[in-house]
């Protein structure tokens, strides 16, 4: 017997749509990054910059990283009043793309370690050791913080002069080879330097940063 040939279409598709719509229900097909495959809501891990995705909000940046939405505007030079809510994509400029986001995240974490651990190394049973270490406990964390502060100062912004990439030990042919050119009047801030060149600022801040974090 021949079967109709529209008829054994909607067959075919019928079984298709049927397979998909049983997999979704058993939660083993997702057609979304941000869901996983047992229908819960991806988030970003604390202990993993690469898993910031950019339909990802400030909000969830904020609490995973423990970093506070403000600070993350201010680092970026982003408007003051951006909603929590906004997501990374939609916040893009010549200084601020996920990729700038992971890398300042990851500089800040660098000497958490160390000062997370100094309290715990504390003996607690008795009161004359805990004087005694009290001045290496309090030695430990000065330096771990003057370290994320120094980390903290040697990440280029759109404020950062070429003065200062001097001060950080980035050898003068080094910057001009990245510019393409002769160095600008020292107190010239490489943003505006490379806005009048015509040139992308965030490919020129991003191989500046890479000799920044060469020396240090």
């Amino acid at each position: 017997m021949r079967i109709n040939p529209f008829i054994f279409g909607i067959f075919v598709l019928a079984v298709f749509m049927g397979t998909i719509l049983g997999f979704q229900a058993a939660g083993i097909w997702s057609v979304s990054g941000k869901i996983s495959s047992s229908g819960e809501a991806v988030e970003p891990i604390a202990s993993d910059v690469n898993s910031i995705k950019g339909w990802m909000t400030l909000e969830q940046i904020s609490i995973a990283f423990n970093v506070r939405v403000p600070e993350i505007l201010e680092q970026f030079e982003l408007p003051a009043d951006t909603p929590p809510t906004t997501a990374l994509k939609d916040m893009e400029t010549e200084i601020f793309s996920v990729t700038d986001l992971r890398t300042w995240l990851q500089s800040r974490t660098v000497a958490a370690p160390g000062v997370s651990e100094t309290p715990g190394s504390i003996p607690q049973s008795t009161p004359t050791p805990a004087v005694m270490i009290a001045p290496a406990v309090v030695e430990s964390t000065t330096m771990s913080v003057a370290t994320e502060h120094i980390i903290a100062e040697k990440t280029i912004t759109g404020k950062t002069t070429f003065q200062q990439l001097l001060d950080w030990g980035v050898p003068e042919e080094v910057i001009q080879q990245v510019i393409g050119g002769e160095l600008p009047a020292l107190s010239t801030a490489i943003k505006d330097y490379v806005a009048g060149k015509g040139l992308e600022f965030s490919s020129i801040k991003s191989a500046l940063q890479a000799e920044v974090d060469k020396i240090n």
